[in-house]
């Protein structure tokens, strides 16, 4: 990886809105967005939400107090539910995902742990996800993000020319299928593994554009991409590998402190999260949803 890279900070620069309050976390994307109740917030404020999520493709909304139903009314605000498989909802509530972690459980593996974008496997994966704190140890827990259409932008014309034409293979299999016995570690959570995924093996371009942007994005993450259409197993690793440490650069990142009463939304288009286990021994409560995006197309 070149010494030389860098991220201009006009990439997430903030823009001025009537109904909210932007800062930019780094120059390569996030932002807190504070100065408004998304109990209260119009539709006029909402289409600036949505503005400033495409800009900055992670927002963290603080200092909310939000219901359940208020999160569900708040994600329809930006779509419909997405599908959420290999992980039980909430009997109530069977979009919402109860991401729990107690004080008192053996291991200090959290769900998600590991770079990814939710559901790529899918053949409409999520465009947003909205992760509510509801409850929050005093430190630990970050979460990290990376932007991935600017790891796109950083590449050679000649790289970009090969992987444009290029289909990347998805699959949950690492994560859920036979193997993926650590999901056994989250004590309170109830996911489902262990059994044949192949029904949800699925191609997508490896570069898309982004269908609300414009902007090409690479569209694979370590979680759930397996290889690349018509390449051997040897010729697509080292290749995916380049790719997948690239997205991770400190310069196309961002960190966010959780808070209690935080909603982040990020764009699943864009982005990878990453989820940090650093806080064993204490309670974390969360509420999280998904939004169906479209079908991935160049």
């Amino acid at each position: 990886m070149s010494e030389f890279m860098y991220c201009h900070p006009s990439h997430n620069h903030a823009a001025d809105y009537r109904h909210i309050r932007v800062t930019p976390s780094t120059g390569a994307l996030g932002a807190d967005v504070d100065g408004f109740d998304l109990n209260r917030l119009d539709a006029a404020g909402f289409i600036e939400l949505r503005q400033a999520l495409l800009a900055h493709k992670v927002l963290f909304i603080r200092e909310q107090n939000l219901s359940i139903a208020d999160l569900e009314r708040v994600t329809l605000q930006f779509g419909e539910f997405g599908r959420e498989p290999y992980v039980t909802t909430m009997a109530d509530h069977p979009h919402v995902v109860h991401v729990v972690k107690e004080a008192d459980e053996k291991a200090p593996f959290v769900f998600g742990g590991a770079w990814h974008s939710d559901w790529t496997f899918q053949e409409r994966p999520p465009a947003f996800t909205l992760l509510y704190g509801h409850d929050i140890p005093p430190y630990g827990g970050d979460t990290c993000y990376a932007n991935l259409a600017l790891a796109y932008e950083w590449l050679s014309p000649g790289m970009q020319a090969l992987l444009d034409n290029l289909d990347a293979l998805h699959s949950p299999e690492r994560a859920y299928g036979v193997g993926a016995n650590h999901n056994a570690l989250l004590e309170n959570m109830a996911i489902h593994y262990g059994r044949d995924t192949s029904q949800d093996l699925r191609s997508h371009p490896l570069v898309t554009r982004h269908p609300e942007t414009g902007k090409k994005v690479l569209f694979i993450n370590p979680a759930y991409t397996t290889g690349i259409q018509g390449l051997r197993t040897e010729e697509a690793k080292p290749l995916l590998d380049y790719l997948f440490n690239l997205a991770t650069a400190p310069a196309f990142t961002c960190r966010m402190r959780w808070r209690q009463g935080t909603l982040a939304i990020w764009d699943n288009r864009s982005t990878w999260h990453l989820p940090i286990a650093d806080y064993h021994g204490m309670r974390r409560e969360m509420f999280r949803t998904t939004v169906v995006g479209e079908v991935p197309s160049r």
